[in-house]
């Protein structure tokens, strides 16, 4: 009966929206005894500060998200390096093979050897339809690749350190932030917000990261047709899901690198999952070099003619999986 006689406004958040009763509350963020101001202030709740935030929870969300695909990177990256840093050097490999020539049986694929680099006699794998000896100048030619790809492999790792921290320091300053007036000079300083969207959406392909390779996939079959003509170089790396429709998929190319097999089977994967055979359990997928696709005049969009072809057989495998 009081509460009729007199009232008292109380605006309360119920995640994620504000709400005006009369029943007193602890948890109110605002409250008076005006009706007028109750509804003028449950507008400004409702309208000016939800809207905020929504975009600052949406903000924090992607810039988690960024945290943690940039702590992933580092934590492969490194291991990578290790990988490289600790291991033997393929150069190493090919001496051990060489000197052993004469006890490795013709078309073998594996072979027990002293190595003497370890001082133990350890497995190594051969290539089925190489001799030995091409086996070894493969290794020595890989070896002359593997200083460049340490070296590309640091400059990632410094570069996403510093985007780490970077996005670290941006977490802790935007979590501190009251208001839509900061909210807006945070996004204008750091160059957030809708931009990057706005630029990816004038461009025909979607772009991912693989190991330190930029791949590339085609939106639409028109897309497709525009990623080869004016996004693609000769020695990018093409993969398209075989006898179906899909989408282009490219693999930019490093100088001086070989497209890592781990790179390969990813970006085909990604492949199966943006075709037709998206939800089968296994689909084959084609890969050439670039240099080996053309577009014959007059063809449909996306349509297109390949050479050399490699075939690989993947399960379909979107972004995030």
């Amino acid at each position: 009966m009081d509460l009729m006689q007199t009232p008292h406004y109380y605006i309360t958040k119920s995640e994620p929206d504000y709400q005006l009763t009369l029943l007193p509350s602890q948890e109110f963020v605002f409250d008076t005894s005006s009706p007028i101001v109750a509804c003028n202030e449950l507008f400004r709740y409702k309208v000016v500060i939800q809207a905020f935030e929504k975009e600052k929870q949406q903000l924090l969300k992607n810039l988690e998200e960024q945290r943690k695909r940039t702590a992933s990177y580092i934590q492969k990256t490194q291991a990578k390096l290790n990988e490289l840093n600790n291991g033997l050097a393929p150069s190493q490999l090919a001496d051990v093979i060489m000197a052993n020539l004469h006890a490795i049986p013709k078309e073998a694929e594996e072979v027990f050897l002293f190595n003497f680099y370890t001082q133990k006699e350890e497995r190594f794998l051969l290539k089925r339809g190489l001799s030995p000896q091409k086996f070894a100048e493969n290794l020595y030619r890989k070896s002359k690749n593997r200083k460049r790809e340490i070296d590309q492999l640091e400059e990632n790792l410094r570069e996403k350190e510093s985007l780490l921290a970077q996005t670290t320091s941006w977490l802790s300053e935007l979590a501190e932030i009251q208001n839509f007036r900061e909210l807006k000079a945070f996004i204008k300083t750091h160059q957030l917000g809708y931009k990057q969207k706005e630029k990816e959406d004038q461009v025909p392909f979607k772009k991912f990261e693989l190991e330190g390779f930029d791949v590339l996939i085609g939106k639409s079959a028109k897309a497709n047709d525009e990623l080869l003509r004016r996004f693609a170089w000769k020695e990018d790396l093409w993969l398209h899901a075989k006898d179906v429709s899909g989408s282009h998929v490219l693999i930019k190319y490093r100088s001086g690198l070989n497209f890592p097999k781990t790179v390969i089977e990813r970006a085909a994967e990604l492949a199966a999952y943006y075709s037709k055979n998206k939800n089968e359990s296994l689909a084959p997928v084609i890969y050439t070099p670039s240099k080996y696709v053309r577009k014959v005049k007059g063809s449909a969009p996306g349509a297109v003619m390949v050479d050399k072809e490699r075939i690989l057989m993947v399960s379909p495998k979107g972004p995030g999986q």
